[in-house]
């Protein structure tokens, strides 16, 4: 049976299915059973961290290799579910199918029904992750860099960065190549670009930039761009990072930096640990809820969760905590590329791209696993707080060893 076009977005020849587009009638799979016009009573309406199909349904969303591909989809319309439109993830092998669900099937039941057919196939909901988000600079200095230090990594090596839109323009960039694509749904809302230039200038900032200056100048950025207005905030859906990820890794990016966190989610967790077998390292923002409850990415095995804390070394107030807490880096009253200038600010989201920036100098003197990244990390952290690794700063303050 004939898999679809590896480069196609959308229902692309997949036999027996076609997609529906939301509010339009349409032929074969479960085209009579529109999100549209389907019966509302008894639906499950979306919660704020979920994408909302036009009748207030969630969206569902399977992740399968694509040797299954056709089985697994065919198995949830056959069930009743909608096909919406599929996404490739080609430098993973797998096929990303996006649904709504009858009244009459649960997650539950779904992923019961795929369970016996398609063992590789993941189904979960399709969710959407939030951002983490004058001049006094003590962050270098923090971590172990002398003052006025400079440490200029090789050109070669590229760092992604999964956040908003970067501003190549800024004059924190002067001679920086950075690398943008944006993987936002057709149609979606653009949000302002300082967060993901901030991130961005944490790690890549010319040294020339002052106090603006990145731990790691030289470097070339890859940035993708996932990050719009959903539901009246700065979110990101899922299937934006999965195709983010995807890129990076097609575009031999080995180091990945993400700032935003959201809930725990299958299809999520399926995509880190293939980016994972790639080689790929990901630093990932603790997030800024003040809870216990692990949240994704940072609480995925496949990521280095990283918490802030101040200038003292003091725990950032709203930081979540738990387990997965690997390590601590400085997050507070960062002075950060922010508009057309600088800003101080603080959260996770700030803390993550030290240790992105630490890890990067640590990959152009050789190269770099997951394991090796946390072993070099863990030998030179400062401890914090109670003795040894803890539920708030993990390890300790990361070192960055010089350069």
């Amino acid at each position: 049976m004939a898999l679809p076009d590896p480069a196609c977005v959308g229902t692309c020849g997949l036999p027996g299915l076609v997609e529906v587009q939301q509010g339009t009638g349409g032929r074969g799979g479960n085209a009579g059973n529109n999100p549209r016009t389907k019966p509302t009573g008894g639906l499950r309406r979306a919660a704020r961290d979920e994408v909302q199909a036009t009748d207030g349904s969630p969206e569902y969303v399977l992740l399968v290799n694509r040797g299954q591909a056709t089985a697994a989809a065919q198995a949830l319309v056959s069930a009743g579910a909608t096909l919406l439109r599929e996404r490739p993830l080609p430098q993973f092998g797998q096929q990303m199918y996006f649904f709504v669900f009858p009244r009459t099937l649960t997650l539950q039941q779904g992923r019961a029904l795929l369970a016996g057919r398609t063992p590789s196939a993941v189904l979960d909901l399709h969710k959407i992750y939030f951002r983490s988000a004058g001049p006094r600079v003590y962050h270098a200095a923090m971590v172990g860099d002398a003052p006025g230090q400079s440490c200029r990594v090789g050109r070669s090596l590229r760092v992604g960065v999964i956040d908003g839109a970067v501003n190549a323009g800024h004059p924190a960039f002067g001679g920086v190549r950075i690398v943008r694509q944006s993987f936002l749904r057709e149609g979606a809302r653009r949000t302002g670009a300082s967060h993901g230039t901030a991130v961005a200038g944490l790690i890549a900032g010319s040294a020339g930039a002052g106090p603006l200056a990145g731990l790691a100048p030289g470097v070339q950025v890859y940035a993708a761009e996932a990050f719009g207005l959903e539901k009246s905030s700065d979110g990101g859906r899922l299937e934006s990072v999965a195709a983010s990820l995807d890129w990076l890794v097609g575009n031999g990016v080995r180091l990945v930096n993400m700032s935003f966190s959201g809930a725990n989610n299958r299809v999520f967790a399926k995509l880190l640990a293939l980016a994972q077998g790639r080689g790929t390292v990901i630093v990932a923002a603790a997030g800024n809820d003040r809870s216990g409850a692990p949240v994704f990415p940072a609480a995925s095995p496949d990521t280095i969760a990283v918490t802030a804390v101040d200038a003292s070394g003091r725990l950032y107030g709203r930081a979540n905590y738990g387990n997965h807490i690997e390590f601590a880096a400085p997050g507070v009253d960062l002075y950060v590329a922010w508009g057309n200038g600088g800003s101080y600010r603080s959260g996770t989201s700030f803390a993550a791209p030290v240790v992105t920036a630490i890890l990067a100098r640590q990959a152009s003197r050789g190269g770099l696993s997951l394991n090796g990244a946390r072993a070099v990390l863990r030998r030179s952290a400062r401890d914090l707080g109670p003795g040894g690794r803890d539920t708030h700063y993990g390890y300790g303050l990361v070192q960055s060893g010089g350069c």
